[in-house]
């Protein structure tokens, strides 16, 4: 198949879950957040993998990303979110590989849903975020320094079908002099997500979404396709499985992830 028929394909199968996704909430494999909340006193854990691949001018990297991510309500709209992630990176150059592996840099966020019921209707939530250099920036696990994120959600849904929508933005000063000569401060992304329940407890899952390039040399921004499968294999207990295609040549050429999600 070529290219352009596969990306054509995988358009069409996003655009499908956009406009017939039912009621749901976003979640692991989708990047893109909804407002859900988890209510007063309950918490939420996520232990997710993910796999990434990037082959750029002859040097293929490889990583490796276990995450573990607690989320506690607050309030009924109020989450406080800690991600706590661990990276394996390979990179291999002319048969000659290269590791480095270790806790990289741990975020902290608080969702607010400030508009709209639970569950009903079109509703707002924002998410601002604060990141903290806890990975080896030298070994390239970490930014070095804080950065500091703020995420707009909305969210509009009905009994049968819910989509989200996202605009992100990031500021990153790095900590290596080099990286702040290479890299953008300021990084804005945006993503639309939606779900569809194929079969009682399995939800079909999808999502496009843009970046823009850290790379201070290229204009080109990072763009993905993300689909997946979310199965509820209890009432407080969700599987999934998800890959992600890189549509421009900055992006990650494919991800592949999984979690399992609990609920308390």
């Amino acid at each position: 198949m070529s290219n352009n028929k596969f990306l054509f394909l995988i358009a069409f199968f996003c655009s499908v879950l956009l406009f017939q996704a039912a009621p749901a909430f976003g979640a692991h494999p989708l990047l893109t957040d909804d407002t859900l909340t988890q209510g007063k006193g309950k918490t939420q854990v996520e232990m997710s993998y993910q796999y990434d691949s990037n082959n750029d001018d002859g040097i293929k990297t490889e990583a490796s990303r276990p995450k573990i991510q607690l989320t506690y309500g607050l309030l009924d709209p109020l989450d406080v979110i800690l991600e706590i992630p661990y990276l394996f990176v390979q990179q291999t150059q002319e048969g000659v590989s290269t590791n480095n592996d270790g806790l990289a840099d741990i975020t902290l966020s608080l969702k607010w849903r400030f508009y709209g019921e639970k569950e009903k209707g079109l509703q707002f939530a924002i998410k601002p975020s604060i990141t903290f250099p806890t990975g080896d920036e030298a070994k390239g696990l970490g930014f070095g320094r804080e950065a500091f994120g703020i995420t707009f959600i909305s969210t509009f849904e009905r009994e049968e079908w819910c989509v989200s929508a996202n605009l992100g933005y990031l500021y990153n000063e790095y900590g290596l002099q080099f990286e702040r000569d290479a890299y953008r401060t300021s990084i804005w992304s945006a993503s639309l997500s939606g779900q569809y329940e194929l079969i009682e407890k399995l939800w079909l899952v999808g999502e496009v979404g843009v970046t823009s390039n850290p790379s201070v040399t290229s204009d080109t921004p990072l763009a993905f396709i993300n689909g997946g499968f979310i199965y509820e294999l209890t009432k407080n207990i969700d599987l999934d499985i998800g890959y992600k295609y890189g549509l421009t040549k900055p992006a990650v050429d494919y991800t592949i992830s999984g979690a399992v999600t609990v609920r308390f």
